[in-house]
């Protein structure tokens, strides 16, 4: 489309994703356009230009917009922008003219926007009274609820304001007059709102059920104490992210239940009253991040209770050794940037959190079980292994006192939990054994278990809570088991960053399943207003995301293949996405990673993500081994004990048995083989979705504007990325899909009545016929006619492509349809515009023609006046120009002063800060040299302890010296009689002796066999040393010998040294064996590593070539025994020479 009328329009920009221009022309490849200039981002608005400071040409190429158009601005004539509060009217809608209506509505204090049944909740970092205000409730309960019969006809959201307080009217109506249980919906980015979006709307729903004349807003006990659990998740459900600093990590499902009175009431329900009254509420919990427990970013933290009761004061309430830790002290924490969230300190919010707990009846005993289970995980951090006796394969605790103190809070005894830890059971189908574990392994499998605590607490909490609310337990004594239920899902939304792994697979997994279900609602509202107007439904074609959900959950998707993985012995990362990629080669939604082998990326409606496929397999199968339950089940902590497998979310809600089979008894099940927290995910996520599709849902998608938290303020791109992500730019696309632009048809006829040729396109409407049927008519007629150079036929079908089609209320146009009439509308209005000169000119010169004498004269007083005018006009122009310049200088004087002012005040609140900030600094410096102080002190009592210790000690050597002293002296005084040549020798012999045994024993400690044959040549070597030892009793003879006949010395001196020479040629045979049996042992040794190599190499060609599972596991078995049996050969021939 070409042509030179001037449009408003918006063009796209690398840091403020869409900006407005105003094009000049364009050529069907090329616009060009001028650009206003701001002065900052907040400033860029659709004001036709008027705030810019300048103006920029631009070109800008068409192919890079949709169907080459560039996107029309919704404004008037001036180029200002025509604000809707619900954007489903806007004439163009699409991303940026949804951007600019958000901005505008924003910077008015107006955070809710309407897009059909959707509710845009932009967060304005500030509280506006006047808009939650009891007079504001009891309004929209009273339009929207008790005054909603349907009789009077239209839509009763137009007598109001986008609200939250909308969707939980509509919600309760639902429920109460329609009898089909409600969910809400709300999602969004971390600080975006929801939790308090969450809130509000729970407290108008209480309102609402107060009835049509509710006074005062007296809250609910049990929605007070659903709303002050909040905090509670919080504390163990939220952690500081690089997005937020208090992110919740885990989806939450708030189900307020109702009684809905008597089958009358019912039927017949009254609007003058309520009979639909609130009577509990439920909160089922969903995929809590796990591995937060053990690792997060070096900007993150961890879960908030862990930092709480550290900081604690009376932390060693808890646990006595907590005194003197702090975050450095357990490696699961670790160092912090930061001690405040929200305004409040770690210990701050841990005195609420234990306020909220006793709120919920969590107090003395089940207080300090659910504080003492938290600390149990914090001290499994501190927890290191090594390996056992210099053997790799085997592990032993390295960090003895950390573990002893673990053991005293479990109450297990330390052999039993280290057993657990480094060993691990294995049971097949005949047999149970036990395999050791490496370090790496048992570490891990310490992590697994903090985790699983951790996971098990927090259920603990959720079932509490519940406890506490459900109106199961509490309405009208447990009587009733039937409620009606309107549910709030506060959910994390979509998440893509640097570095996405397992854990935002899992939470982009939701978002699609519940994106599915967002399309498939969209789709009915879409369908519910073009049956309304009459335009057919052929015409409606989108795009979902089935593709992507089929990629994710299908036969050979993503979820198969890692599970699969998972099963194979020694799976690994890579080969999942190589299997992934090659079974999925022709998925649209999925794509590889050119530089990274573990990676891969998918095409998620909200836009493409990268994953890093390092540590899926271990991540997907985090069950935990059967040792630790075992070990579990010791622990004196009730939930380590009772509540380790307990999955429900509730107490009351127990599934009843299922009945034994009849059948052919069933294969005894490996331990090999476990659920996988993927599986695990999909069963949860089905659930839910279960649960939602009996539910009417309503949606609210929160937007945070800006990174910073200031009101007013929005950032583009951030708002952008987060539509997207909400699904709202989806939902747009959706419900415009077949005509994505609208008008009323009063507009249509009133703007483009001048490219109307009524005789070549008569209109088919008549006199007899209703006004908006004629207008219909007439409108049909007029684009007929107007949009004829657009008429073109389908190539495939070679049928005309429909470009508009008039409804019984409004006009539909395909995309560039509208904008084609907009750019051609004035045009039409050159013919009209001739005319009207033609008539006015000849006026004019009749009226010359035919002047008078008077005429004249007034002609004569019209030039007078008209000098008279200039000369006043000059005159004013000096008096003017001297006031402007006297104003310039003024207003410069005042701007100096101005910003003088702003410097100083600027100056006085940086020193302030400064001032603050090093108070604060030196209260902290202060506080920790108390500290200091208080170990000082600790630590010198434990040295005057160590010192009185070490003078004992020293006292106690100085008598033994003492005797030791006395005793040497008397050997001395009997060896002084002997002659020194026989002292000296028999010294020699004996150090020769002694050396010789300890090189024997030595030499001998490295000889090992795992055969028969090494058992013989250990036997021998053992007879051998048996023949030393009798010489060296012989030898001892011959000294004491010598000692008694001193006198026959010289034949003695000979015989010895004869026994020395034979000793020296036994030796020397001895070490000839010695070096031949370990040539042996070096053979056997590597023949044994080299059959080990083997079978290695023959397992893993087995397990990929073979396709039957039960096979594979009993050839791993097998494998496991033999290994097994050769270390039992090995220490049954260690046992067999304990003396060497």
């Amino acid at each position: 489309m070409g042509g030179g009328q001037k449009s408003y329009v918006f063009i796209r920009d690398p840091e403020y994703a869409w900006i407005p221009a105003v094009k000049e022309s364009d050529d069907g490849k090329k616009a060009q356009v001028k650009v206003p200039q701001y002065r900052e981002e907040q400033d860029i608005i659709c004001d036709g230009g008027a705030g810019a400071t300048g103006w920029e040409d631009d070109e800008v190429l068409l192919k890079d917009y949709n169907k080459g158009l560039l996107p029309v601005q919704n404004v008037d004539g001036g180029g200002h922008l025509k604000p809707f509060a619900d954007m489903v009217q806007l004439t163009f809608l699409h991303e940026a003219g949804i951007l600019y209506n958000l901005k505008y509505r924003h910077g008015q204090g107006k955070p809710y926007t309407r897009t059909g049944d959707i509710i845009i909740a932009v967060n304005p970092f500030q509280w506006f009274t006047d808009i939650y205000t009891e007079k504001v409730r009891n309004r929209y309960s009273r339009i929207l609820v008790w005054e909603n019969t349907g009789e009077a006809g239209g839509d009763p959201r137009d007598q109001v304001e986008p609200h939250v307080y909308e969707t939980s009217s509509l919600s309760y109506t639902g429920l109460a007059f329609e009898g089909k249980d409600q969910s809400i919906l709300v999602s969004g980015e971390s600080g975006a709102g929801k939790t308090e979006t969450v809130k509000i709307a729970m407290n108008h729903i209480a309102s609402c059920q107060q009835g049509p004349n509710a006074g005062s807003m007296a809250t609910s006990p049990i929605l007070e104490r659903v709303v002050r659990s909040n905090p509670l998740l919080e504390a163990f459900g939220n952690a500081k992210t690089t997005r937020n600093d208090n992110s919740s990590r885990f989806g939450k499902y708030i189900q307020l239940q109702f009684d809905m009175g008597t089958k009358a009431e019912q039927e017949f329900r009254s609007r003058d009253k309520a009979t639909c009254t609130l009577a509990g509420s439920k909160c089922e919990a969903y995929l809590l991040e796990k591995n937060r427990v053990s690792t997060h970013e070096p900007a993150e933290r961890t879960y908030h209770i862990f930092y709480q009761i550290i900081a604690a004061k009376d932390k060693t309430k808890y646990w006595s050794k907590l005194a003197g830790t702090t975050n450095e002290s357990f490696m699961f924490v670790g160092s912090t940037d930061t001690n405040t969230i929200e305004g409040m300190s770690d210990a701050d919010h841990f005195a609420n959190t234990v306020d909220v707990l006793s709120e919920v009846g969590v107090v003395d005993d089940q207080l300090m079980t659910l504080m003492q289970a938290i600390i149990i995980v914090l001290q499994m951090g501190n927890i290191t292994f090594q390996a056992k006796g210099g053997d790799d394969d085997k592990s032993e605790v390295l960090a003895k006192k950390d573990f002893a103190d673990l053991c005293e809070l479990m109450c297990i005894d330390a052999n039993v939990l280290e057993v657990c830890l480094t060993e691990r059971t294995m049971k097949t189908r005949n047999e149970t054994y036990k395999v050791p574990l490496n370090p790496k392994v048992a570490r891990e499998a310490c992590e697994s278990f903090a985790k699983e605590i951790y996971s098990r607490a927090f259920l603990w909490l959720v079932r509490c809570i519940n406890d506490a609310t459900a109106a199961e337990l509490n309405y009208k004594s447990g009587t009733m088991k039937n409620f009606g239920i309107i549910g709030l899902l506060d959910i994390f939304g979509f998440e893509s960053f640097v570095r996405n792994r397992f854990e935002q697979l899992c939470i982009n997994y939701c978002n699609e399943k519940l994106q599915a279900k967002f399309t498939e609602d969209i789709f009915r509202s879409v369908q519910k207003e073009y049956e309304k107007e009459g335009i057919p439904l052929d015409e409606i074609k989108y795009d979902d995301n089935t593709d992507v959900l089929d990629l994710i959950e299908g036969k050979t998707g993503l979820l198969a293949m890692l599970n699969e993985e998972c099963v194979r012995p020694k799976g690994e990362d890579q080969a999942f996405v190589t299997k992934a990629l090659a079974a999925n080669k022709k998925s649209p939604a999925l794509f590889a990673n050119k530089t990274n082998r573990r990676g891969f990326g998918i095409h998620h409606y909200a836009g493409k993500v990268m994953y890093d496929a390092e540590g899926f397999v271990d991540s997907n199968q985090e069950t935990l081994p059967i040792d630790l339950s075992e070990a579990a089940s010791l622990s004196s902590n009730e939930i380590l004990a009772k509540h380790m497998t307990n999955d429900a979310c509730s107490n009351f809600e127990k599934k009843a048995a299922a009945e034994p089979s009849r059948g052919a008894p069933r294969r005894a099940k490996s331990n090999l083989v476990s659920p996988t927290v993927w599986a695990k995910y999909k069963g949860q996520l089905a659930s839910l979705m279960a649960m939602l599709g009996t539910t009417n849902s309503r949606y609210i998608r929160c937007i945070k504007p800006n990174k910073p938290k200031k009101p007013v303020m929005m950032q583009h791109m951030t708002t952008i990325e987060q539509l997207r992500c909400a699904g709202v730019v989806a939902a747009v696309t959706l419900s415009r899909s077949a005509f994505p632009n609208r008008m009323d048809n009063s507009v249509v006829r009133f703007k483009f009545w001048q490219l109307w040729d009524k005789e070549k396109y008569p209109s088919k409407g008549t006199k007899d016929m209703d006004p908006p049927t004629k207008l219909k008519h007439d409108c049909e007629a007029l684009l007929k006619c107007a949009l004829a150079p657009l008429a073109e036929n389908d190539p495939k079908t070679g049928k005309p492509i429909t470009i508009f089609c008039v409804g019984k209320t409004r006009s539909y146009f395909k995309f560039g349809a509208l904008e084609f009439l907009e750019s051609h509308r004035s045009a039409g209005l050159d013919v009209h515009a001739v005319q009207m000169q033609r008539v006015a000119r000849t006026f004019l010169t009749r009226k010359k023609l035919v002047g008078s004498a008077k005429a004249r004269r007034e002609s004569v007083y019209i030039i007078q006046r008209f000098a008279r005018r200039m000369l006043a006009k000059k005159s004013a122009k000096k008096h003017v120009d001297k006031a402007r310049a006297d104003k310039a200088r003024y207003e410069a004087k005042k701007q100096k002063e101005a910003e003088e002012k702003e410097f100083m005040e600027q100056l006085a609140a940086e020193i302030e800060d400064r001032e603050y900030s090093a108070n604060k600094e030196y209260k902290k410096y202060e506080a920790r040299l108390d500290e200091l102080d208080g170990q000082i002190k600790e630590a010198e009592g434990r040295f005057k302890e160590r010192h009185e210790e070490a003078k004992e000690r020293v006292q106690s050597a100085k008598d033994e010296t003492a005797e030791l002293r006395d005793k040497l002296e008397n050997e001395i005084k009997v060896a002084a009689q002997e002659p020194a040549k026989q002292a000296a020798a028999q010294k020699t012999k004996l150090e020769e002796s002694g050396k010789l045994i300890a090189f024997l024993q030595k030499e001998n400690k490295k000889l090992k066999s795992a055969n028969d044959k090494a058992k013989k040549e250990m036997k021998k070597v053992k007879a051998t040393n048996e023949k030393l030892v009798e010489s060296n009793e012989s030898a001892g003879q011959s000294f004491e010998m010598l000692n008694s006949q001193s006198k026959k010395m010289s034949n003695t001196t000979s015989d010895v040294n004869k026994q020395i020479e034979k000793f020296k040629k036994d030796n020397a045979q001895l070490r000839e064996d010695l070096k031949s049996r370990q040539a042996f042992y070096n053979a056997e040794a590597q023949i044994r590593l080299q059959y080990q190599k083997t079978l290695a190499q023959i397992l893993d060609v087995f397990q990929d070539n073979c396709k039957d599972a039960d096979l594979v596991e009993d050839v791993v078995c097998v494998a496991l025994e033999c290994e097994s049996e050769a270390k039992a050969l090995l220490a049954a021939a260690e046992a067999g020479a304990p003396d060497m």
